[in-house]
């Protein structure tokens, strides 16, 4: 179960931050480097502690 709920609440975190960070960006105050570049980096932190906690869970079991 945890390999699912702490990468889908953040997420959600993220999504947050992003919609919150929009105006800014369309101000350009933030640059789209920083802005996709942050959040892309954010999402594959995700997926990859998805995938540990998934193969941490897996060895627990054996």
């Amino acid at each position: 179960m945890k390999p699912i709920i702490i990468p889908a609440l953040l997420l959600i975190y993220l999504i947050v931050m992003m919609v919150l960070g929009w105006p800014s960006y369309c101000q350009g105050q933030t640059s789209p480097t920083l802005y996709f570049g942050g959040s892309a980096l954010c999402v594959a932190c995700i997926v990859l502690l998805h995938f540990h906690l998934k193969r941490t869970a897996k060895r627990r079991k054996s």
